[in-house]
């Protein structure tokens, strides 16, 4: 009896040899299109099945397609294939078809307004009636079980588990396809949805890691369904060395940096008011020529400086040491080249990524086996955020503005040196776990804490964490730390930017009394009187914000 099988595939994978064993069997094959197309080059005999062509315009071929696949039926106690008694043509036992799930934001623009059923959308059409007769046909979308498929077929015993175990394959295949279409547009600029009725975002798992967070934890990288971000670098490396924790600060640091690149690339301005009451518009100088430098260990900002070369801003980063770069993630916004290298090859880095690497570059980086070398140039452009909790999906619109108000309490206002990097500051502080706090001296984090439980804390943390890098500025060990009384606390930090509010207490003072010159926060407290009267009295500009930049 006549055995034939339906193939038509965007993912070509493996796709000839299994063709090649069924010709071999002597099973029809049914194609068009692509997969038509590469078959019949490799000489492999092949029918042509209109209802599988893209210009099928017909729904009647679909139709008669899906009933065949449909009134398929083989005898239960030996599977030996028979057709339907009523019809000849029904004895398609194979359905081989797979699509890509995408999302475009695109569709609906004004060539596409009366073409939302993409072409291919017929495949998801007989996929999901080939679900319901699972239990006679082979459904293979996943050309990693055509192998197995081929064995089962030779030794003509075909499970019924494995036959289950396709059909689920399959339906997940098809409401994934189903979502990325449903989400191409909902959230095409035409609606602007970013919250579906049910979020499903048809993400492709990729690549299995070596282990979670921790060694006794499983974990597998799953691919943006736009294919953007740096996810792509990863796939390159599929050594065993890869951990979730790795992947996980890679993407966090050039996160960051594309934050920092987006939004001071360009002449920001910002509507102002004077203590006084008098307004006008805040202007902050593009930097568009200038290199961003951070470091991260653990989804956690270690450092982070911006200066006119690689080299600098390297320099400049707080994680120049031996102790503190141990397993840690850089990311650069330029190219990295040779001379950078020669000195960040002498931190322990887990991984480095940025736009590229000079050759020389890449062979200096190359002597610590260790480091990965990530290049990196795609930005997601997904606009909503979350976090899985216990029993559900947390979903957020991603914090994207910087400032609607800049209130200067203060009788003066900030230089325009000051003014740019109070904005570095709070670009740093939106990036970093709250409640955190970031202090700067020439564009470079001499003091940063984060993930604190109050504002207070944030501010106690930071105080100490500068006390620790000037003691490693002068050359003391974490060791002896608190051991010193001869620190000179004079000028550990200029400019002190919060993610929400600034508390008036005695880790404010001292910070105000070791160099703070420029405070930004958003304001609101009960003592903010008295610390603006306070910040007079010593030459300190502050300005409120009166918007919070919370994360976790």
């Amino acid at each position: 009896m006549t055995k034939r099988a339906v193939i038509h595939v965007e993912n070509t994978e493996n796709l000839v040899e299994f063709a090649e064993f069924l010709a071999a069997e002597g099973w029809i094959i049914l194609s068009a299109n692509k997969t038509e197309e590469i078959l019949r080059k490799q000489k492999i005999p092949v029918t042509k099945e209109s209802a599988l062509s893209e210009n099928n315009m017909f729904m009647a071929d679909t139709s008669k397609l899906v009933r065949r696949v449909m009134m398929t039926k083989y005898h239960d106690e030996d599977e030996t294939y028979i057709s339907h008694p009523d019809d000849e043509d029904n004895n398609i036992f194979i359905v081989c078809m797979n699509l890509l799930p995408s999302i475009n934001t695109s569709i609906l623009s004004k060539q596409f307004d009366n073409q939302l059923c993409p072409k291919n959308f017929f495949v998801s059409t007989v996929l999901r009636n080939a679900f319901r007769n699972y239990e006679n046909l082979l459904i293979l979308t996943d050309p990693e079980d055509y192998k197995e498929a081929m064995i089962q077929i030779r030794t003509g015993n075909i499970s019924k588990d494995f036959r289950i175990y396709l059909a689920a394959k399959a339906l997940n295949m098809v409401s994934a396809y189903d979502a990325g279409l449903s989400a191409s547009i909902l959230q095409s600029p035409k609606f602007n949805e970013p919250f579906m009725n049910y979020m499903m975002l048809p993400f492709k798992r990729e690549l299995q890691l070596h282990c979670g967070m921790n060694a006794q934890q499983s974990a597998y990288l799953y691919k943006s369904p736009a294919e953007e971000g740096s996810v792509g670098n990863f796939l390159k490396y599929q050594g065993k060395d890869l951990t979730y924790t790795l992947v996980n600060d890679i993407s966090y640091a050039w996160r960051q940096i594309n934050s920092l690149f987006a939004l001071l690339k360009d002449q920001l301005t910002v509507k102002s008011i004077n203590s006084d009451g008098y307004e006008f518009t805040t202007q902050f100088t593009p930097l568009t020529g200038t290199v961003f430098s951070l470091a991260v260990k653990f989804g956690t900002i270690l450092g982070a400086s911006h200066a006119t070369n690689v080299l600098e801003s390297f320099k400049s980063t707080f994680t120049y040491d031996s102790v503190t770069t141990t397993d840690t993630v850089f990311a650069c916004s330029a190219v990295i080249n040779g001379e950078a290298a020669e000195e960040i090859v002498k931190g322990n880095f887990a991984a480095i990524v940025a736009p590229s690497f000079t050759t020389d570059a890449k062979q200096i980086l190359s002597q610590n086996k260790k480091t990965k070398l990530v290049p990196s140039s795609k930005v997601t452009n997904i606009s909503v955020e979350g976090h899985y909790i216990n029993g559900g999906l947390l979903i957020q619109t991603k914090d994207n503005t910087l400032f609607n108000q800049w209130k200067v309490k203060t009788k003066n206002r900030p230089s325009q040196v000051q003014t740019d990097e109070l904005v570095f500051g709070m670009l740093l502080a939106m990036g970093a776990r709250s409640y955190s706090a970031v202090l700067l001296k020439q564009n470079s984090i001499c003091g940063i804490s984060q993930g604190c439980t109050s504002e207070k804390r944030a501010i106690d943390g930071v105080w100490f964490e500068a006390l620790k890098h000037t003691e490693r500025a002068n050359g003391h060990t974490d060791e002896s730390f608190g051991l010193r009384h001869d620190l000179d606390t004079s000028n550990l930090g200029e400019i002190l930017v919060c993610d929400g509010t600034i508390p008036f207490c005695d880790s404010t003072k001292k910070l105000l009394e070791s160099g703070v010159k420029a405070i930004l926060q958003t304001g609101g407290t009960s003592s903010d009187d008295e610390f603006i009267d306070y910040c007079n009295e010593h030459g300190v500009v502050m300005v409120f914000t009166g918007m919070t930049h919370l994360s976790f």
